[in-house]
């Protein structure tokens, strides 16, 4: 009896062994799996701008407007400025790295960005309101990782307007006088490069931030009016004798940052064993 006893023991120790290890066995599977996220079909970036002009868009040096040049056509008297960007991006293949961009700007140059000088030599100042849009491509790097590089090209077509006043150093009859001049809408088209990158915060919503490079007046410069007008278009290609009028570019660099939305993202989850 006692060896039948000792027998069932050994049974019972030998199946209860046999069933943990069982358990533990099902307990250590783990389960894999491999996440693939597609590119986003479509990206709507907005961002805000801030500018700086160069060329002979700038015309206010160490922070001293120069009337003289501008009334004579050398620049346009401008500085720095604000400006804020939406752009849309349409993916064009399967992996994400050609898209097709539109935009719309809105930029505003001046010679003195937040307000007037005191102490300064001229008394004068010029300010800028360019509305653009454009259309191009942007190649992106790194479409399918979570932070993305691009480099962008576009034409664009902007609506320029603005004011000036011009400081006049009587000298032979003081004091001095300042006199204002409208620029009214003046159409031009030329073009933007772009150098950015964008960050995933999800599937969803991102960052960006990036600088631009734009030079609104390539084609359909002009110079139209008479001395004795106070308003009239931008005057940006050489007229001899016509105050303002020279050959000049509207020229600025920007520095941009904002948030990014995307759609079109799925994960597809493949199960590896």
């Amino acid at each position: 009896m006692r060896f039948k006893s000792n027998i069932n023991i050994l049974l019972i120790l030998i199946i209860t062994l046999f069933l943990t290890d069982s358990l533990l066995s099902q307990k250590t599977v783990l389960k894999r799996y491999m996440v693939i996220r597609n590119t986003p079909s479509y990206t709507l970036q907005f961002s805000l701008d801030y500018n700086q002009s160069i060329l002979e868009l700038s015309g206010a040096y160490n922070d001293d407007y120069q009337s003289v040049n501008v009334y004579n056509g050398e620049t346009f008297g401008a500085d720095k400025g604000y400006g804020i960007t939406a752009i849309s991006k349409i993916s064009l293949n399967n992996r994400g790295s050609l898209r097709f961009t539109q935009s719309l700007t809105y930029n505003r140059l001046l010679a003195y960005t937040f307000g007037g000088k005191d102490n300064v030599a001229d008394n004068g100042k010029s300010s800028y309101n360019c509305f653009t849009g454009g259309l191009g491509i942007e190649y992106n790097f790194t479409p399918g990782h979570k932070f993305k590089m691009f480099i962008a090209g576009e034409l664009n077509a902007s609506m320029i307007n603005g004011s000036m006043d011009i400081w006049f150093e009587n000298r032979t009859n003081p004091p001095p006088v300042t006199k204002s001049y409208e620029v009214n809408n003046s159409f031009r088209m030329g073009f933007g490069v772009m150098l950015g990158s964008e960050y995933m915060l999800s599937n969803n919503m991102g960052l960006n931030i990036g600088a631009r490079f734009i030079n609104a007046n390539v084609l359909f410069k002009q110079a139209e009016g008479t001395n004795a007008d106070t308003e009239f278009p931008l005057r940006d290609v050489d007229s001899p004798g016509l105050d303002f009028a020279g050959n000049k570019n509207f020229a600025f660099y920007s520095i941009l940052a904002g948030v990014n939305f995307y759609f079109g993202i799925k994960d597809k989850r493949y199960k590896l064993n």
